[in-house]
């Protein structure tokens, strides 16, 4: 494999991981579907996987939204504003974002560490738990180092980079 490829695939790792855990978890819920309703054998385990997916494919997925700048943003009022006005709240709403996602970070990042201390597991599968939590504290890192990157990008621009 290229350098090059593998260097594209470390900086999507949050949209392979979304994506992967999306395709995973609409197959595994057809074939509980299936397994439930035609053959009478509903998959016990099923509902555990289910919710490390869904929690996977949400915050990686936003994560992907950030890098991208598709993350959800109310600019209806705010586009009512002067220019300069627009400039300072966009900054200060950026600001807020990152003490956002580095507080849920830090507060994952220690639950996680408190499961692993515990050793608590699901009750079927016995997955450890630490796992969901260390996923969506990894992804609320991705997500600082991506709103950086849009930040960057975005709002501290000069006039000389293009920005009116």
């Amino acid at each position: 494999m290229k350098k090059d490829s593998v260097i594209r695939i470390i900086k999507n790792i949050d949209l392979w991981i979304a994506g992967s855990a999306l395709v995973l978890l609409v197959i595994l819920t057809f074939a509980g579907v299936v397994m439930r309703y035609q053959v009478n054998k509903p998959i016990t385990w099923l509902e555990e996987v289910q919710f490390i997916l869904i929690v996977w494919v949400t915050f990686f997925g936003a994560s992907v939204g950030f890098r991208q700048g598709s993350h959800i943003a109310i600019e209806a009022v705010v586009e009512l504003f002067p220019l300069n006005v627009q400039k300072i709240v966009e900054k200060i709403v950026a600001v807020l974002v990152f003490a956002v996602m580095g507080f849920i970070f830090f507060l994952e990042f220690q639950r996680g560490m408190d499961l692993i201390r515990t050793g608590r597991r699901t009750n079927i599968l016995a997955i450890p738990l630490f796992i969901n939590y260390f996923a969506v504290a990894f992804a609320c890192l991705l997500m600082l180092i991506n709103h950086a990157g849009y930040a960057a990008r975005n709002l501290f621009r000069t006039k000389q980079d293009g920005a009116s």
